[in-house]
């Protein structure tokens, strides 16, 4: 059980900012959208039961289609999300593999191949909704979004990393979590 307390507390309080401050995160005609609560989905760890993944991502899904009164468009997705997400853990896994429970982060597995893991989950995401939501006949407008969007959650995702998951020292002070810094 204590494996789960970090996910519930990372996607409790992204869903609630989600909700609360980033409702109406929409930008440049609505091409880019801000999606916090996907951020708490990218911190399942690995290894569990692709049911649990696919259930949690069901759960998160509706209790966004709730809020945002979206008709199971944010379902959808999620469960998409859910789906994928061992295949995504198992490519961006590196050669010595993913232990059981090991949840991806730039500071254990690099800058590089997290900003790739987020952006392909947030891809999978992103195309699901806005295909339902635009179409067929508007599948450029799809593409245009997905894209966009992906990159500007992946930026929002790696800040998020660095500001609240910042590594410590061997003496307990802080270090700095970017790379270039």
């Amino acid at each position: 059980m204590s494996a789960f307390f970090p996910l519930f507390w990372t996607l409790g309080w992204a869903l609630v900012c989600q909700v609360l401050l980033f409702r109406y995160g929409i930008f440049w005609g609505g091409y880019g959208l801000l999606a916090i609560h996907l951020y708490g989905l990218l911190k399942m760890p690995v290894g569990w039961p692709p049911t649990t993944y696919l259930l949690l991502a069901a759960v998160t899904g509706g209790i966004m289609d709730v809020v945002c009164f979206t008709g199971g468009m944010h379902l959808a997705a999620s469960v998409t999300l859910g789906m994928a997400y061992p295949t995504l853990t198992a490519a961006m896994e590196s050669r010595e593999g993913l232990r059981q429970g090991h949840v991806l982060d730039p500071f254990q597995d690099g800058w590089v191949r997290y900003g790739i893991f987020a952006a392909l989950g947030l891809a999978v995401y992103w195309g699901v909704l806005f295909a339902l939501q635009n179409g067929w006949s508007l599948m450029g407008r799809t593409l245009g979004q997905t894209a966009l969007s992906t990159l500007f959650n992946v930026g929002a995702f790696m800040l998020i990393q660095g500001l609240l998951n910042r590594p410590t020292r061997g003496d307990q002070r802080g270090v700095s979590a970017y790379p270039w810094s």
